[in-house]
């Protein structure tokens, strides 16, 4: 493994995803749960599982 990437994992397969032309809604649910995975804040979590839904209708 090289040391010269940094890159994180999450970043590096965003990355990957959008220069293979993947279609755009898996990259963007993609993106959502790798954003949702930081939030360490259960009460948070659940604020924005209530957004999704509330949007979802």
């Amino acid at each position: 493994m090289s040391t010269d990437n940094c890159e994180p994992p999450e970043d590096r397969l965003l990355r990957l995803l959008s220069d293979n032309h993947i279609e755009l809604n898996v990259v963007e649910g993609l993106r959502l749960i790798v954003a949702f995975n930081k939030i360490k804040e259960v009460s948070d979590r659940r604020l924005v599982i209530e957004l999704a839904e509330r949007l979802s209708r």
